[in-house]
This record gives structure tokens, sequence and C-alpha cells, in this order.
């Protein structure tokens, strides 16, 4: 009777916080501490995750519920980590092999076998980390990541934990949709540009603004203050890089073109904990 009372609580906990979620409006910004607290809702866990996974590159950024204020070491952590991911395909975050499933790392090691992984020796154990849940959200080239974590000599994750995660996973889906609308709604032109296409250099960027607002080359010329030969050496470079072959593909491709394609937000997002600028926005909060 007890155990029914308490799981009564816990879902009505868990269901509070999705209807918190909706209604926060959140955007790529906001959207991180507004799912920790949907985590932390979904299972008894010390800490939550965000992360991005880059498909091209294999990298990947993570944003945890507890900031961590030395850089050095989570980037050595990262690159342990970025040795051993593809040791099982849980630790690699395969999307296709999580499916919309939520999967645990006891689903796959006993404890006595996760002691001895050299992920673990490497990443986790130095932190005092062991129990992982987690589930993947497939984007355009990248996918995104939550996860509850535990430390040691807590249990396993329960299977009622799991089946709420994977319930949670199709809300956060629906929401990360929206927070990326929202968040690509409020750029300007040059904004979308950086995420659009990094390789693009500044004054490119700027080139290509004025070529998505229709403007000549004579123009763009006069309003930047260069030599119309220099427009024109620009616009070749950014017809390239958008892999556009005119004006009018250049144009489409800033108005049109999801911005996130080649870079995950985590990457080109002003304010990520990833980014210079991020990091002194932390370090100051």
């Amino acid at each position: 009777m007890q155990s029914a009372v308490s799981e009564d609580a816990a879902r009505g906990r868990f269901e509070r916080r999705l209807i918190d979620l909706y209604a926060a409006e959140a955007d790529l910004h906001t959207l991180p501490r507004e799912v920790f607290a949907c985590i932390e809702a979904t299972a008894d866990c010390e800490m939550a995750g965000f992360s991005e996974f880059h498909y091209a590159s294999g990298e990947f950024r993570v944003e945890y519920s507890q900031a961590d204020s030395d850089p050095e070491r989570r980037a050595a952590t990262t690159a342990a980590y970025l040795r051993h991911a593809g040791s099982h395909p849980f630790w690699g975050k395969d999307p296709a092999f999580f499916g919309e499933r939520a999967l645990r790392e006891s689903d796959f090691f006993s404890d006595a076998e996760f002691m001895q992984l050299p992920i673990a020796r490497d990443v986790f154990l130095p932190a005092n980390a062991h129990r992982q849940m987690t589930v993947m959200i497939v984007q355009e080239g990248y996918a995104v990541s939550i996860s509850a974590h535990r430390v040691l000599g807590r249990p396993a994750f329960s299977n009622t934990e799991r089946d709420r995660m994977q319930e949670l996973r199709g809300h956060v889906a629906r929401v990360y949709r929206q927070a990326l609308e929202r968040t690509v709604q409020s750029m300007a032109p040059v904004e979308r540009l950086i995420h659009l296409c990094p390789e693009l250099s500044p004054r490119q960027r700027e080139v290509a603004r004025w070529i998505a607002a229709g403007k000549s080359n004579e123009t763009i010329a006069e309003l930047l203050g260069i030599r119309l030969d220099t427009v024109k050496s620009h616009v070749r470079g950014v017809f390239e890089k958008l892999g556009v072959d005119d004006r009018l593909g250049a144009a489409l491709a800033v108005h049109k073109r999801p911005p996130f394609t080649q870079m995950p937000p985590m990457w080109t997002l002003p304010g990520s904990r990833w980014s210079p600028h991020g990091l002194r926005i932390v370090a100051a909060a």
C-alpha cells in the first residue's frame, strides 16, 4: 500500500513537471534547465544531463544540472569519453541502437563488469559516478540526449523510472522542436548565417546578409565601403561555402535552410557553456 501511494505521488510530480515544461515556452537557451527539472521528477538522481552528439565529427557537448567549475577537468573527461565511446553502442549513443527506448547501463553490464570497464575507470569512477539512464532524440545532422545519473553505491534505475524516462522522451522531442523554432525566429539574418554556415568569415556573412536582402554587388560595395572587385570575390566565396550557384540560391539558404544542420546549437549558440563567451556568462552567474 505504501509503495502504491509513493508511486502515485511520484507520478503526480512527473505530470506537474510536464505541464511546467510546456508552459515555460523555452528557447534553446532556457530549455536545458526545464529538462533538468523534468528528469529529476522522472527519476531519483543526483545529476541530470543534456547533450548533443554531432554525427559528422563524432564529438559531443554536454551540460549538467550541476555546473563543473573546472573546464580543464571537463576537457580531460570529455577526451577520455571519446576514446572509449566506441566500445559499446550505449556509450557511443548510437541513435539506431537506442531507438525510442530509455536504456540503462545496468541493461548491459553487471556491477562487477562495470567496475572493470576502461570507460568506467577513466571517466566515471574518478567522478564517483555509476548509474546512467539515457534517451536519444534524432535531429538533422545531430542527436540530443537527456540522461539521469547516480553516484556509486546507489541502486540501478527501476523499470518504472525507465518507463517514465521513455515517456519524457516524447515530450522533450516535441518541446525541443518548438524551442528550436523560437530560437531561429529570434535571430537576425547575420546570426542565422553563423549557425547555418560557420565557415563563412565575418565579411562574407555581411555580404550574404545583403544578398539575402536583394542588394546588388554595387550597392553592397557602397554599404560596406569596399571595392566592387572585393565584393565579387566575397560573393563567390559565399556561393561556394553555401553550396549554391546564384544569388537566389544564397537568399533561399539564408531564409529557408535550417541553421544547425552543419553544427549543432551547442557548438555555435551564443551563451552555450561550451563557447568562450558562454563560459564567462556561467562564471559570472
